[in-house]
């Protein structure tokens, strides 16, 4: 595998050259900012999916923080900018983003819980399996590890002759809601979300926070086969899914969007109550 050129550089929070070049700044879309909400002892750690952006999770955040939650809603690198910067990222920048989020929430808060959409739900995966003791709690909503399209077995091979296909997102069923995500999928990109995934699926034994999953069984981008291996490999003895019918994949902006926050506050809120 080719060596990422590029790497992120903590102290000007940019992306330089390996011989320490700053490149130029891709600007971030408007509406896919990350964000920080709220300023109580118990705080979710929010992360988007493949090819969107924080825009899928903010009115969720928003919820939250309006019910005593400090939220972050963090941006991957590569997101939010162009398919074809995300298509120069590797798993590694994207679990780093995460990680550093999560360890300097967990030095300032009470109790960090995992919130994660799609793809997201992997990275919050791979960091509840790493860090078991730390993470307070995880929530899934329609967490995606593995595809069952038959596609993926030509993923190496098409990340050779394309660097782009149509995209996949926007599976919603309401008319009204959109989401910023972009209108190419970065097959390069794709095929690493892909072997990530598989990462994650060897290591769900390790993980036992809380876990709340909800998925709709209508989901046409990640199929609820998903949540139910994550249900029956995690270590978790508290761990539930909540099935849903009338949304796609998006769930947090689709109809039951207004269920997916209640649940998502409730299951936070009663495993953390001694922290308020």
């Amino acid at each position: 595998m080719l060596e990422n050129p590029y790497r992120f550089d903590n102290a000007t929070r940019g992306w330089v050259t390996r011989g320490g070049k700053r490149l130029q700044q891709i600007a971030v879309l408007e509406g896919a900012e990350e964000f920080e909400f709220g300023d109580g002892p118990v705080a979710a750690l929010l992360v988007h999916g493949f090819t969107g952006t924080p825009q899928g999770m903010r009115p969720l955040g928003r919820y939250l923080v309006e019910r005593g939650l400090a939220v972050v809603g963090i941006r991957l690198p590569g997101h939010g900018t162009t398919w074809q910067d995300l298509n120069t990222r590797t798993a590694e920048e994207w679990i780093t983003a995460a990680e550093e989020a999560f360890h300097q929430l967990a030095a300032r808060k009470e109790k960090v819980f995992l919130v994660g959409l799609s793809f997201g739900a992997a990275i919050c995966l791979d960091i509840a399996a790493r860090y078991p003791d730390q993470v307070a709690g995880f929530v899934g909503l329609a967490p995606f590890l593995f595809t069952r399209n038959p596609r993926r077995f030509l993923a190496p091979l098409i990340r050779r002759i394309a660097k782009s296909v149509p995209g996949v997102g926007n599976d919603i069923f309401d008319p009204e809601q959109r989401e910023l995500v972009y209108d190419r999928f970065p097959v390069v990109a794709g095929h690493l979300m892909l072997r990530f995934g598989k990462k994650v699926v060897a290591e769900l034994g390790a993980v036992r926070s809380p876990t709340l999953l909800i998925h709709s069984r209508n989901d046409h981008t990640a199929h609820p086969s998903n949540s139910q291996v994550i249900h029956d490999t995690i270590s978790s003895e508290d761990k539930e899914i909540v099935w849903l019918d009338r949304s796609y994949h998006v769930i947090t902006l689709d109809v039951d969007r207004d269920h997916v926050y209640e649940r998502t506050h409730s299951f936070i809120e009663k495993r953390s109550r001694d922290a308020f």
